[in-house]
């Protein structure tokens, strides 16, 4: 294993320098009168930047309801990625994507934008003409060619950094030592039995000289049960789960570990059996059939939002569930932040210092 490390290392170089190479000629442009702040990450995978966003989305509508919010996605894999959009609605995670989709559903009044020339999308589809408007870059640490006032920069607490290297070696999209680039981290998916990897992933960034604020957050499940009717109409209600029952876990997202350890939590649950898709698969009716075959008697097939505004659309799926009459349960997952005091008011500031530079204009 250590040979076939020492023979791929220059892979890591290299792909350091094209990443590098591709950064220095990219320069930052300001979209015009808006706050951005950026959610992004160091690693591939699932760091929890959508329930993060979310929780950003909730913040600002909560304390600045005169603001406009949009938030503004590359919309990965989406048909429309390329060409850019604006979402009209969640109801189409195909065209869209399926984080966009999800937070429009969320936020109705929030504007989705999507394109992976993210500022050319914005100017062409930004329908907001106040100067009351943050815009929230999801994904945006290693998008340079916008500037953002303020980076978040997520790291999973169960793995920060993976091995410590770079692509293809390793998890690391750029080295430990760019994130002093952060305006702040933010440890996500804390728990009882992660805590002590804390010490040395905060050794690992002193080592880096990454002196930025740090923050501790953790999931909080909910499950909700869905309805659906005969007409194949449907509704979502938040229950207590049985802790005797058995599930049947199916998921695509980065991160399928996690949502697991997730839903055992959220069900109080050890009868749970699995099955993983790759991360944003595209569940048609073949597969979505062919699961549902997999279900056991007696089993409750739960899923995650992001999952299930795929699956919901197809229409033979949500027959055949009725006629087997087979419950759906949902995680849906909320951020709490531990040092939530202290992040509201490093957010307050950045509007003020917003509202003052827009008051001059």
């Amino acid at each position: 294993m250590k040979l076939l490390l020492y023979l791929f290392y220059p892979l890591s170089f290299l792909y350091q320098f094209l990443f590098w190479w591709s950064q220095r000629g990219t320069s930052s442009f300001h979209l015009p009168n808006v706050l951005v702040i950026s959610v992004g990450n160091l690693t591939v995978g699932g760091t929890g930047k959508t329930p993060f966003v979310q929780y950003l989305v909730r913040y600002f509508n909560q304390t600045y309801p005169s603001y406009a919010i949009t938030i503004l996605s590359r919309g990965y894999k989406a048909e429309k990625s390329k060409e850019g959009a604006i979402l009209p609605n969640g109801l189409e995670p195909k065209l869209y994507g399926d984080e966009p989709s999800q937070h429009k559903e969320m936020f109705p009044s929030a504007q989705v934008i999507i394109g992976r020339d993210r500022k050319t999308s914005f100017l062409h589809y930004n329908q907001v003409v106040s100067k009351k408007h943050i815009v929230i870059l999801d994904d945006g640490f290693q998008h340079k060619a916008v500037y953002r006032d303020f980076d978040f920069v997520l790291l999973d607490a169960n793995s920060a950094f993976g091995n410590g290297m770079t692509l293809p070696l390793g998890f690391l999209r750029e080295p430990i030592k760019n994130s002093k680039r952060a305006n702040a981290i933010v440890f996500t998916k804390l728990t009882s039995q992660n805590k002590f990897r804390l010490d040395e992933y905060k050794k690992i960034l002193t080592r880096n000289e990454v002196n930025v604020p740090v923050f501790h957050s953790y999931f909080q499940p909910k499950v909700h049960e869905v309805v659906i009717t005969i007409n194949l109409t449907y509704q979502t209600n938040q229950i207590n789960p049985d802790s005797t029952s058995d599930y049947f876990l199916v998921t695509g997202v980065g991160n399928p570990k996690s949502v697991y350890e997730t839903a055992s939590s959220a069900l109080s649950s050890k009868s749970i059996r699995s099955k993983f898709f790759p991360d944003h698969f595209e569940y048609g009716t073949t597969s979505l059939l062919t699961l549902l075959k997999e279900i056991q008697t007696d089993e409750i097939l739960i899923t995650t939002e992001k999952d299930w505004i795929k699956m919901r659309s197809d229409t033979p799926f949500l027959a055949e569930l009725v006629r087997r009459k087979i419950r759906v349960f949902l995680i849906l997952i909320q951020v709490s932040v531990e040092e939530e005091n202290e992040l509201k008011s490093m957010l307050a500031a950045l509007v003020s210092t917003y509202e003052s530079k827009i008051d001059r204009v």
